[in-house]
């Protein structure tokens, strides 16, 4: 059979039956000359002929097999052959299974790098095609064992070294061919012992990227019941591997694979149910959504390189599609077209007023408010003062003599930022436009963290309590020449994120 010059993959015995002098590999989904992948295959041949020549006694040949009795078959393949194979074998096996700690998925608009295997495709391929040339010697039962396991092995970690090459690549048709590859690759370990959880992980990944392909071709009615199927056999791949010796190094990839796959699944799940009128509109939400160049390195990069966090971020885009066919969001007061989504949160704090025998602690309760796509701005994740209503950069208008006497009452100008949140109630959003939060309840408390540490190292007298993330909340706001103009209610302490803010980055529905 032909074999991929690219990859090493044999053909599909459909394509070999095609007229056409160009073959696609359904593997890795290169395209080439029929005439290269039969040198490639006569290439491959060669160097299996070359090893097999340094393998066996001299003087034998395969092509000898049938006429030589079973014992001396038995001898030639664990005294010659048995020591090669187990030594390659265990390598290939060892990557393997490091290759199958990693996430084996990825949602669609993204790319993983994060998965990198020891070996090419073609290595795995080679080793395969070694070791089915000497299928003939194994005549007993531990020697047939030994030469299916190899082969299933290398051929299962060439698939999924395949995909993790598809998985660097956004390109149109990949979740075909990874989909095509985990079946591959779950049928390969399903015939190795002790594999079954990887047999049954693979297979609800290929169904998963079936589902992918469909959502992305406009069938998401078709995509969700593959979503679902798959979410649930991952949840019985995570029970089994949990107290596996062997394959346990996979639990926290599937645990992430089960996170992608929920989030597809709710992905679908409202598109379907008719949330909103133009499904393909909602993709491209989506794929702005995932397209948008997120941190992943610094002290923000675990928080925003962890694709489970879009969980979250499809949530509340789900509850704004809902918002818009007739739901309801906490909408402040006020007048404004468009509905700007801001993290409302409680800090409280307390301060040293006074000198001598006046000194006492005085506590304080403020209110902060941080746009919703903040983690889109680098600004803000290197100056969090930048990304939020800066409200230590206010003093109120107190006296020295206050200061003394212990008669202060805060060393922070809230404004009227209470007073606007405090507002909040759940309305139907009517024909305003709406913002999509980018942002998740978490990064939104890691800002304010990053915000309270400057604070702190500049005013000595502060103490601050954790921040509590109350909800999140929709401002009406109006828009002029393409900037936000925020409501009379942030008075002196509008974000310098609002301010740069741009209608043409912003993610409107």
């Amino acid at each position: 059979m032909l074999r991929c010059k690219y990859c090493g993959a044999p053909l599909d015995k459909k394509v070999l039956e095609s007229d056409s002098p160009y073959i696609t590999c359904s593997s890795c989904g290169t395209s080439q000359q029929r005439m290269d992948a039969k040198a490639y295959l006569d290439q491959m041949m060669g160097q299996v002929q070359s090893w097999i020549s340094k393998t066996l006694p001299g003087g034998f040949s395969l092509s000898q097999t049938e006429n030589v009795d079973s014992v001396a078959r038995f001898s030639i393949f664990n005294n010659n052959i048995r020591p090669r194979i187990d030594t390659e074998y265990s390598e290939y096996r060892f990557a393997a299974n490091s290759l199958l700690s990693n996430p084996l998925m990825t949602l669609p608009f993204t790319t993983d790098s994060s998965a990198v295997a020891a070996h090419s495709s073609a290595d795995a391929f080679g080793f395969n095609a070694r070791v089915k040339s000497i299928e003939p010697l194994a005549v007993d039962e531990a020697s047939k064992n030994t030469v299916i396991s190899a082969e299933e092995m290398s051929t299962g970690y060439a698939m999924l070294i395949n995909n993790t090459k598809l998985l660097r690549e956004d390109t149109p048709g990949r979740y075909i061919l990874m989909a095509n590859n985990f079946s591959e690759a779950s049928a390969a370990f399903g015939k190795i012992k002790g594999y079954g959880p990887a047999e049954d992980r693979l297979r609800a990944l290929a169904g998963i990227c079936t589902g992918c392909e469909m959502l992305l071709n406009g069938n998401s009615a078709g995509s969700l019941s593959y979503f679902e199927n798959g979410y649930e056999q991952l949840i019985g791949v995570r029970s089994a591997v949990s107290a596996d010796l062997n394959l346990g190094i996979m639990y926290q990839a599937v645990e992430t694979e089960i996170t992608q796959a929920k989030i597809l699944s709710d992905l679908a799940g409202f598109i379907t149910k008719g949330i909103a009128a133009d499904p393909l509109e909602i993709l491209n939400t989506v794929k702005r959504i995932m397209s948008f160049n997120y941190a992943k390195t610094g002290k923000w990069g675990f928080l925003l390189g962890n694709k489970d966090r879009f969980g979250e971020v499809f949530g509340n885009l789900s509850k704004v599609l809902s918002a818009k066919a007739g739901g309801t969001l906490p909408i402040t007061s006020g007048a404004g077209e468009y509905l700007i989504p801001f993290w409302d949160i409680d800090l409280r704090y307390s301060f040293q007023s006074g000198a001598m025998w006046a000194k006492k602690s005085v506590e304080v309760k403020e209110d902060l408010l941080i746009p919703a796509d903040f983690v889109i701005d680098f600004e803000c994740l290197n100056n969090p003062r930048s990304g939020l209503t800066d409200i230590f950069s206010i003093r109120p208008e107190t006296g020295i003599l206050s200061g003394i006497k212990g008669t202060e009452t805060s060393i922070s100008g809230g404004e009227g930022i209470g007073r606007l949140s405090d507002t909040a109630r759940q309305n139907p959003p009517g024909t305003r436009k709406i913002a999509v939060p980018l942002s998740t309840e978490k990064e939104a408390k890691k800002l304010v963290s990053e915000y309270l540490a400057v604070c702190t190292n500049q005013g000595s007298r502060l103490k601050l309590s954790n921040p509590y993330v109350k909800s999140l909340i929709y401002i009406p706001c109006n828009i002029r020449d393409g900037r936000v103009e925020v409501p009379a209610g942030f008075g002196k302490l509008i974000p310098e994120r609002v301010k740069r803010m741009n209608l043409s980055q912003m993610i409107i529905v």
